[in-house]
């Protein structure tokens, strides 16, 4: 299935305003104009799992916090009620509405101007019981893609994948979206074509689209899957007692466990010049690490029905917000479990380099290269054939 989100999200320019760029040391919005969202008030509108609510999430206000504060909504000209959350660099509005009404449009009404939303209805129903994967993604080269999805169905009995694809145009959307129809992984499956500003690599402070997309991704598609791992493509999730990572997580005492993560150096087997140009590279030719191996950012896996509604999913861990969900829920926000045997490996070379020089590739030193055996252990299982991977 391929979808859009611009055929839901709403912009701030019909109520006249727009997001200011806030005011930060040593920062500029001349500096930033490029990649600093003004416009989206909204990235999507959707009816919740259970019907019992209208979702809207979108990108943290700056500038037009008194007027979204205000902001009211209609159906067929009946005030709803509506609950307003500031998480970080997040903001979502959850509207009640009635459980068996089918609802394709409500009015919003802010800054004395009123506008018709778009509702997207239920969806989490197709993903009921699935192992999902999800990740937002740019312009990434297919056999990646495929290679990520596949390695997780192998080696994990995944079953379903949500990829949002940040590109401009709608066309690399489609061909991912077509190239996993054709090969027939057997998975449920939803392509979104999300093209809008993801922000600066830093300051993390004005880059919203990530943090959206991890809230969108949990209350409108998985809340009843078995669970979610969302991880990037350059990255892969193993377990050195060749379990599941989905069959672990359902042990969990909170409900999701963290994985710690592994650099897997840009070093191979192969004749580094064959792998100057990216669409040469794909994840098996790269399964050395450093002696001893260098650490990277984690990422976990949940089941997300477990998960407080006062948790946050962030890229590397879920935590308390705002900051006073701690004191209702003092086990998510001081315990940090990390699985024992889940790792994640995180592949300097399977990137485009969109925020900073990845092309190095050098052949494997024996003095500084180590194998990492249970990442080579998991590459044989899932493209033993090497047809597969042509």
């Amino acid at each position: 299935m391929l979808t859009q989100l611009l055929d839901r999200s709403i912009h701030l320019k019909p109520f006249g305003l727009k997001r200011i760029f806030p005011k930060m040391e040593g920062r500029s919005f001349s500096e930033h104009r490029d990649k600093y969202d003004t416009t989206t008030l909204f990235y999507d509108v959707f009816r919740s799992h259970d019907c019992q609510h209208i979702i809207l999430i979108g990108p943290k206000p700056i500038g037009y916090e008194k007027e979204l504060s205000a902001a009211k909504f209609f159906l067929e000209g009946k005030k709803l009620k509506v609950k307003q959350r500031k998480l970080k660099r997040v903001h979502e509005i959850w509207i009640k509405v009635p459980v068996d009404k089918e609802i394709t449009s409500l009015v919003m009404e802010m800054n004395n101007v009123q506008v018709e939303l778009k509702v997207a209805q239920e969806t989490s129903s197709r993903f009921k019981g699935k192992r999902v994967l999800s990740t937002l993604c740019v312009d990434t080269p297919i056999p990646w893609i495929l290679d990520w999805i596949k390695f997780h169905v192998v080696n994990h009995g995944a079953n379903a994948v949500v990829l949002f694809e940040n590109s401009i145009d709608l066309e690399h959307a489609q061909n991912i979206h077509r190239a996993i129809e054709d090969a027939d992984l057997d998975i449920e499956h939803e392509i979104v074509h999300a093209p809008f500003k993801y922000g600066p690599p830093y300051p993390h402070e004005i880059k919203f689209l990530q943090r959206s997309i991890l809230q969108l991704v949990r209350w409108k598609y998985v809340q009843t899957s078995e669970a979610l791992l969302f991880c990037d493509i350059d990255e892969l999730i193993i377990c050195d007692d060749r379990q599941s990572i989905f069959d672990h997580v359902k042990k969990s005492f909170l409900g999701y466990y963290m994985l710690r993560g592994t650099w897997i150096e840009p070093a191979t087997q192969l004749a580094p010049e064959k792998l100057a140009s990216i669409e040469n590279r794909r994840h098996f030719m790269f399964q050395y690490t450093s002696n001893p191996p260098s650490k990277t950012n984690p990422k976990w896996v949940a089941v997300p029905s477990r998960i407080p509604r006062g948790m946050q999913f962030k890229a590397h861990g879920i935590r308390p917000e705002p900051k006073h969900q701690a004191l209702f829920h003092p086990f998510f926000s001081r315990l940090r479990p990390f699985l024992k045997a889940g790792r994640m490996c995180h592949f300097w070379s399977i990137n485009t380099s969109w925020a900073k020089d990845r092309q190095k590739i050098e052949a494997v030193d024996p003095k500084k290269h180590a194998l990492h055996k249970d990442l080579n252990a998991a590459c044989m299982a899932a493209f033993s054939d090497p047809r597969e991977t042509d």
